[in-house]
């Protein structure tokens, strides 16, 4: 690869896109780590879990869970994140995300990237060339995956080369974020990816030749999803977590841990179990059965929560590059009711923010807004704080739900302010999300944890908000809703 660069560049020009392909796990080569690696990446992890906060841009427009079309009109879903809805084109404020973003080295000598994490889809790429954070030219160790490879076909589809041989073809791809607002082209290799005093070889990563997208001097980005491309699993880590801690909280901090580092940090721990979709596999599902307001459960149709695999449709997954939480309508219809009914104000309209259900500030500061929590399959119950579903914006005045509708089918995404607080654990072989409030938790993370936050929703601190409190303030260039879809296409 890097002795051909112009020609990198040049056969970046003449691709051509037939019809969106969804991402599907490839059959990479597993590494073999003994303990003193796995010691070595772990303590990496720990200490540099979070080097910065970062933003990444988001699309624009309602609820999809597919992706663009092609020249022929034919379209497929993405297996990235999808959100929003509401707001359609009245989501100007909302254009941006915060993001945790790891710093580590890529190629031999090592050349210093950043990557924003993102655990919805599976890609790690970073920006290529002779002026990019990353250039091939200066590593003798980058190398192409063939587009006859079983992981380049099975990543993305696509048609070689005339007579194309093993590596004598490169593999090309697209990966859309935001239905396209941003998105990186390139070519798939294998470099050595060095974390701190650890180097692992081979890692299969996006070379982005094109990048579009104002990605606010984040090199690229880090795909933690399920699919055998993700760092998670290139790396064969078994479980990762992380806490998007309140801004003015002062007994906790935001962290982000991999391997036997991602443990509890109290003894109150929930479980669920984590689902898997065969139309999405890169996604994180979760199974909600209910939604509580002041205590009582609301009248949700029975299977609205439910994933269909049959077609991919409905079920609920987790994000942290959606800021909002949206819920399928059948479920969004009685929780505005609800909340709306124990507020007792007359709702006024959000649409400037893309917000639905909004009151001014003024009034709600006055009033008692009622409690929500999250029921999952087997009883584990999270219950929120309010700065997870409420906020006020300090320029219009208003206080508004964080919380949108999606279509019929769309599913539903449980967005990072209503995660913000609660300790997330993935066990990935044992297929179940743990989490625990740390609201309380007296303790901090292990030293070296990151005290970066990706959230910028303001809570306080120790112990949960009275009901009659009024939303934190929070300035719209602050508060933001990300929508981000995957979509890998296929190229001659």
């Amino acid at each position: 690869m890097a002795d051909r660069s112009h020609a990198h560049a040049l056969a970046f020009l003449v691709l051509a896109v037939l019809m969106p392909q969804m991402a599907s796990p490839g059959k990479l080569p597993r590494f073999t780590m003994g303990p003193r690696t796995n010691k070595q990446l772990r303590d990496f992890f720990k200490n540099h879990g979070s080097d910065m906060a970062d933003l990444v841009p988001s699309g624009q427009g309602g609820h999809e869970q597919g992706g663009g079309s092609s020249s022929n009109g034919q379209s497929q879903q993405g297996s990235g994140d999808s959100g929003g809805g509401g707001g359609g084109g009245n989501q100007a404020p909302a254009t941006n995300a915060g993001m945790y973003v790891f710093s580590y080295g890529i190629g031999t000598p090592p050349q210093q990237v950043s990557g924003a994490l993102d655990i919805s889809s599976d890609l790690v790429w970073t920006a290529c060339g002779a002026t990019a954070p990353f250039n091939p030219v200066r590593s003798t160790t980058v190398a192409d995956v063939p587009c006859t490879d079983d992981a380049c076909q099975q990543f993305a589809p696509q048609t070689c080369g005339a007579g194309a041989g093993a590596g004598s073809s490169e593999c090309a791809y697209t990966y859309m974020y935001g239905g396209g607002a941003a998105n990186t082209t390139g070519l798939l290799g294998t470099e050595a990816f060095t974390f701190g005093d650890t180097r692992i070889d081979g890692v299969v990563f996006g070379c982005g030749l094109q990048n579009v997208g104002d990605f606010s001097g984040v090199s690229g980005v880090i795909g933690l999803g399920r699919g055998n491309l993700s760092l998670v699993s290139q790396l064969q880590v078994d479980r990762f977590s992380y806490h998007f801690a309140p801004d003015d909280s002062v007994d906790t901090q935001s962290f982000i841990l991999f391997g036997d580092d991602a443990t509890p940090q109290t003894s109150h721990t929930l479980s669920t179990r984590l689902l898997a979709s065969d139309a999405n596999p890169s996604l994180y599902y979760v199974e909600l059965a209910g939604i509580q307001v002041d205590g009582k459960d609301l009248a949700i149709p029975s299977g609205t929560f439910d994933l269909r695999n049959k077609d991919g449709s409905g079920g609920v997954f987790l994000s942290i590059t959606d800021l909002v939480t949206v819920l399928e309508e059948a479920a969004y219809k009685p929780l505005r009711q609800a909340v709306a009914s124990k507020i007792g104000l007359p709702a006024v309209n959000g649409s400037a923010l893309g917000l639905d259900l909004c009151y001014t500030g003024e009034s709600l500061a006055k009033a008692k807004v009622p409690s929500m929590a999250l029921v999952f399959a087997g009883g584990a119950v999270m219950e929120l704080e309010l700065g997870n579903y409420f906020y006020m914006d300090s320029t219009t005045g208003l206080a508004c739900l964080t919380i949108l509708p999606s279509s019929a089918g769309d599913g539903s995404v449980l967005g990072s302010l209503i995660q913000v607080g609660t300790h997330m654990m993935y066990d990935i072989n044992g297929s179940k999300l743990v989490f625990e409030s740390l609201a309380q938790a007296a303790a901090p993370p292990p030293s070296g944890s990151s005290q970066q936050t990706s959230s910028k929703t303001n809570q306080q601190a120790g112990g949960r908000r009275s009901a009659s409190a009024p939303p934190p303030l929070i300035s719209p260039a602050v508060f933001v809703i990300h929508f981000m879809l995957v979509v890998v296409y296929m190229f001659l």
